[in-house]
């Protein structure tokens, strides 16, 4: 094997170790064992290993990049949230790494450790475990040593490590989506989708049980319908099984935790014949281009995807100076008014 095709990647294969451990034997960073690191060097030696400056993670020189770790780049949030970090990434000269998880932990861990191998700037958390309330030991104990050499940004609430935040503010978007449908009459609401495991869905459920609770309205303890996923299917066959019952029994005004559950909600109705809005109302979160295009459009609960990225931006510019900054930004929802929602008739 030629010197010059060699990488940490291959150093990595060879001595059975991950790349993140020959960053950390090559940086002389964190503890490695012995018997690893002789490893590691003995093939540093044996191919002449010249680490170029990235690799090194030398302390004096910024790379200019922000990994951005997310669930799964197929849902249109992440999508058009990451569209939103990489446009004002490249504004500031930057470069955005994308790490899809694809929901499976294990490729999580995987994109990690491959972060904290290419030494960015700052890495951007967004879903899967970051939204876990707690995180598992395992992901609580390798963020913990990422965050001994490299900033971390969370975008999610629980506070389980000491590094900035960046949050979308659901608060005023759900505010105004409840008095949007009270004003029309709703008084029999369900939420549908997602589980209260997962802090962004617990935080909604929350928020909305307040609301009826200060508005004098009866929860019937059936009004929030959890699925295992977030996907159309599951608010596809969630809605299936509540239009099983008498029209009388069905709330007048259905929310999706998300875009992808609500038109699986809306695709269930159609199903059984009740209309949009007529028969019922139907409702999101997220806002991205799905609640434009589908038929009603749909009423939805979003933020502005371009300021968020650029708050990030700001955040990364300040841990760059000061990686000891901390911070929690909130980038304010708001709702949109489509057709999907309409006068309650029952």
């Amino acid at each position: 094997m030629k010197r010059t095709s060699i990488t940490i990647y291959d150093l990595a294969r060879e001595a059975g170790v991950s790349p993140a451990t020959v960053s950390r034997v090559l940086n002389n960073s964190a503890h490695v064992k012995k018997e690893k690191r002789d490893r590691v060097m003995e093939l540093v030696e044996k191919y002449k290993f010249v680490p170029n400056a990235v690799a090194q993670g030398l302390s004096n020189k910024n790379t200019k990049t922000i990994g951005v770790l997310l669930s799964d780049i197929r849902n249109p949030f992440y999508s058009t949230i990451y569209v939103g970090i990489e446009t004002a990434a490249i504004a500031c000269g930057y470069n955005a790494i994308l790490c899809n998880a694809l929901n499976d932990p294990a490729i999580e861990y995987q994109h990690l450790e491959m972060l904290e191998s290419k030494n960015t700037d700052v890495i951007l958390l967004l879903g899967g475990g970051a939204d876990d309330m707690p995180p598992s030991l395992e992901y609580q104990q390798l963020v913990h040593r990422i965050m001994q050499n490299t900033p971390v940004v969370f975008a999610s609430e629980p506070n389980f490590f000491d590094t900035c935040r960046l949050l979308i503010n659901d608060r005023p978007g759900i505010e105004a989506l409840m008095s949007y449908l009270l004003n029309l009459g709703h008084n029999k609401f369900a939420l549908v989708g997602g589980l209260s495991a997962i802090s962004p869905t617990y935080n909604k459920q929350k928020m909305i049980s307040e609301i009826l609770e200060r508005n004098n309205l009866p929860q019937d303890e059936n009004w929030i319908i959890e699925t295992q996923r977030y996907e159309v299917d599951d608010g596809y066959q969630a809605g299936k099984k509540l239009f099983q019952r008498p029209l009388e029994e069905i709330p007048t005004a259905i929310i999706g935790i998300n875009e992808m559950v609500a038109l699986g909600v809306m695709q269930a109705a159609e199903e059984a014949g009740l209309r949009i809005p007529e028969d019922i109302s139907v409702a999101g979160f997220d806002n991205t281009y799905l609640s434009k295009i589908c038929t009603p459009s749909l009423t939805c609960v979003g933020c502005a995807y371009d300021i968020y990225g650029e708050k990030l931006m700001e955040l990364v510019k300040q841990l760059v100076q000061d990686p000891s900054y901390r911070e929690v930004a909130m980038i304010p929802s708001v709702l949109a008014v489509r057709c999907s929602c309409g006068q309650a008739k029952r």
